[in-house]
């Protein structure tokens, strides 16, 4: 179980170095990669597909829950000049549909849908990427089908427990500014919220992640626009997957993970680093990079780093498994 300071990654790759030179600006690149869009029907809804970029798939699986994949946009595009990146929207978000009610909104039902986009893409096994909420939901996913994931990608990943959790909330409360606070209160103070105006939602969670950037200033580079289903599935649908894993805890299931698994965790970001090494220990053979003043978003706050990490490390895969598709 390795552990790596970002700045050690980047003197090793040759992709690494143009990346972070490179991804932080890509409007001074000619870099416009392929864009494709489709949808995946599995019981009862179509997920909304979207695929940027050519080459070995990284299958990317948005935070949240309640949330959609447009936060990743822009920012996680730079890592297609090596990759093909499919997006997806979760189960009754975004641009995918479903019902929203117990039956149809679980955390198997997420892992099935999943498991279909996944399929769709018609390779055996595919590179997971999970960021925060998604990076739970991509280790549950390895748990399930270890057989169908080349390697597991945890970006800022939330704990698989709740151990952490008091320590995380008392670090996003001491970073609220007064302005911030202020918005938030007046948003609060008025009905928008509650009739699921996606203007105000949008905004009480751009103004809410704030506290969790290493660099407050940097986001106002993250872009959270909800349309109209997210902003009205969004709260239900959180609530739907989050109040089964009340006292949730998959601490002790992590020995069983068997993939190739890079663990990339800000610094800075509001859940300690010391679950992120905890994490690494867990699981066997996984390597952690530890950003530096990074929070949350790291594709964000350090692209070119972020980018070279996973690059590096899916590079080092490539060197050392038999040649033919993930």
């Amino acid at each position: 179980m390795g552990v790596t300071a970002a700045p050690a990654v980047l003197a090793r790759a040759g992709l690494a170095a143009l990346l972070v030179s490179s991804c932080g600006d890509l409007e001074r690149q000619d870099f416009s990669p392929p864009i494709q869009e489709g949808t995946v029907e599995v019981d009862g809804a179509e997920l909304y597909t979207r695929s940027i970029g050519a080459g070995e798939p990284l299958l990317i699986v948005h935070g949240g829950p309640g949330m959609d994949h447009g936060y990743l946009l822009p920012g996680m595009e730079g890592l297609a000049q090596g990759y093909r990146l499919v997006f997806y929207d979760q189960r009754a978000l975004g641009r995918s549909t479903g019902r929203v009610d117990s039956a149809s909104i679980s955390i198997d039902r997420y892992l099935e849908d999943l498991e279909a986009v996944r399929a769709s893409l018609e390779v055996e096994r595919v590179y997971l990427v999970g960021h925060s909420w998604g990076g739970l939901l991509a280790l549950l996913y390895a748990l399930r089908y270890p057989e169908h994931v080349g390697a597991l990608i945890l970006m800022s990943s939330i704990e698989p427990g709740l151990r952490y959790r008091e320590r995380m909330l008392e670090n996003r409360r001491g970073r609220v500014t007064p302005e911030d606070a202020a918005v938030l209160d007046s948003l609060r103070a008025t009905e928008t919220l509650r009739n699921g105006d996606p203007a105000a939602i949008s905004l009480m969670f751009r103004t809410s992640f704030r506290s969790t950037f290493g660099d407050p200033a940097a986001a106002d580079r993250l872009v959270i626009e909800f349309g109209d289903r997210t902003a009205h599935n969004g709260g239900t649908v959180a609530s739907l997957l989050m109040r089964p894993l009340g006292t949730y805890d998959f601490w002790d299931e992590l020995a069983a993970v068997s993939v190739p698994t890079l663990i990339l965790h800000g610094e800075a970001d509001p859940m300690p680093a010391e679950m992120a090494e905890e994490l690494n220990e867990r699981i066997g053979g996984s390597h952690l990079v530890i950003l530096p003043g990074v929070g949350h978003f790291p594709y964000i706050e350090a692209p070119g780093e972020t980018f070279a990490a996973i690059d590096e490390f899916l590079r080092g895969l490539s060197e050392t498994r038999t040649p033919g598709p993930p």
